[in-house]
């Protein structure tokens, strides 16, 4: 399977068209259509089911579409990390962060440190947290970010920064829950919501430590891989969720959500990199923004 076919492969995959697919890529749809024939046939499998008006992927095409993602992601990263070694005085690092330390912190920390002469230019890449400990082992980013601590002894690692995970709901489904919510509590206001990626070991352990059962916590059939998501949900009114505060803080400031008690998990971040790699400059400029960026929060706040 060449590359060329992996591309029309996703693209067809993504429309659900060979026409749209052809259009995307400045080809004909019979050819298209060829290359997802030839594949089919030299692997003897259907890879799309063409028996609608839609192309519908077999169980074969979800695997290659998955595997598909993957592989050509790595190759557009390993192209990136080639580029960023032109010669020595164009260098620059490679941080792989996951989704809600892109979202919520990165961008705006390495904006406050840009104006440095010691931070050189960055580029920014977003995972999950398995892609990122990958990526930093592999040598195809420089420095990882994540919300667990790195438990790799190829990785050294230093805090740089913290958030908190707090329980919020719509203000009308906040209302009738008392301020008082303990622990034990959370199992007569369940099912709740929280994003079941990067922040699910911080939040299983949490609940663990308070011998929280997730019978009647975890929702049976949502399942959210975003915080994003879990925010657009909590305002249904339906439900309470557990979400990082910077994440929640535009929407409790415009009272579009309230907090639900006092009950909160620590959620820190860690930067890592490889043992003989040096990240403690980086870091400590990343941490001094950080601070900065959580003061000027709690001055908006306070106004």
């Amino acid at each position: 399977m060449t590359f060329e076919q992996m591309k029309i492969f996703l693209e067809a995959a993504h429309y659900g068209s060979f026409t749209h697919a052809a259009e995307k890529l400045g080809l004909t749809q019979s050819a298209v259509s060829i290359s997802i024939k030839k594949l089919e046939e030299k692997h003897g499998v259907m890879l799309f089911d063409r028996s609608g008006r839609r192309l519908v992927l077999t169980e074969a095409g979800q695997v290659l579409l998955s595997e598909a993602e993957r592989i050509l992601r790595d190759v557009e990263l390993t192209i990136r990390r080639v580029e960023s070694r032109r010669s020595p005085a164009d260098r620059y690092p490679i941080v792989a962060c996951t989704q809600n330390a892109y979202d919520q912190w990165i961008p705006e920390l390495i904006a406050r440190i840009g104006g440095e002469s010691a931070m050189p230019k960055v580029d920014l890449l977003r995972g999950s947290a398995d892609e990122v400990s990958a990526w930093v082992m592999r040598g195809t980013a420089d420095v990882g970010v994540t919300e667990t601590m790195p438990s790799h002894p190829q990785f050294r690692h230093l805090g740089v920064f913290a958030d908190r995970i707090i329980l919020c709901a719509a203000p009308e489904r906040a209302s009738g829950i008392s301020s008082a919510l303990s622990w034990g509590d959370l199992a007569e206001h369940g099912p709740l919501l929280w994003e079941q990626s990067d922040l699910t070991p911080v939040i299983l352990a949490a609940l663990a430590s308070h011998r929280v059962s997730l019978r009647g916590i975890a929702h049976p059939r949502l399942r959210l891989t975003s915080t994003m998501a879990v925010l657009t949900a909590l305002r249904s009114g339906r439900f309470i969720g557990l979400v990082p505060e910077r994440a929640a803080a535009t929407a409790l400031a415009s009272a579009t959500l309230s907090r639900v008690g006092r009950l909160e998990v620590p959620l820190r971040y860690w930067m890592f990199a490889l043992r003989e790699r040096e990240i403690e400059p980086f870091a400590s400029l990343v941490a001094r923004a950080a601070g900065e960026a959580t003061r000027a929060a709690a001055g908006v706040g306070a106004d």
